[in-house]
């Protein structure tokens, strides 16, 4: 069975948060079956706006499975917490699919994930992630990077 790590952190956009535990949360073994292994992961309690999670796992979790997701990151001026960056950075380097809804982007470009990649965040912020990120090459023009 596919695992999926939701990784998630004070910060978090909750719309992004909420899109990603609908898909990959929800039971669909209706639909496909296996569908997927399912964790929430973080470093304790988890405020997204008026919202508070409790992980299941520690972010030390993200090295074990095979597809990470990371929810868009409220506050692109803020550097992400290094333990969330160091978890997606060790999570790539174990091997596992790593990818992010909207701007977070900027948690994989300060993991240096997006380095010598095409990559995209929503459009209000692509300027400031190839600002942030010039390894990267920043495209304005596309919803999504494969």
């Amino acid at each position: 069975m596919p695992s999926v790590a939701l990784a998630v952190t004070d910060g978090m956009l909750h719309y992004e948060l909420s899109v990603a535990l609908e898909v990959f949360g929800a039971d669909l073994t209706h639909v496909v079956d296996p569908w997927y292994d399912f964790s929430l992961c973080g470093s304790g309690l988890v405020s997204v706006d008026r919202f508070r999670l409790e992980p299941d796992r520690g972010l030390d979790h993200l090295a074990h499975v095979d597809t990470v997701i990371i929810p868009g990151w409220a506050d692109t001026d803020r550097d992400p917490p290094a333990e969330l960056v160091e978890a997606v950075r060790a999570a790539h380097a174990a091997g596992a699919r790593v990818a992010s809804l909207c701007t977070g982007a900027f948690i994989l470009g300060a993991a240096g994930l997006l380095d010598g990649r095409r990559a995209t965040t929503h459009w209000a912020h692509t300027a400031e992630l190839a600002r942030r990120h010039p390894a990267a090459t920043v495209d304005p023009g596309v919803l999504y990077v494969d």
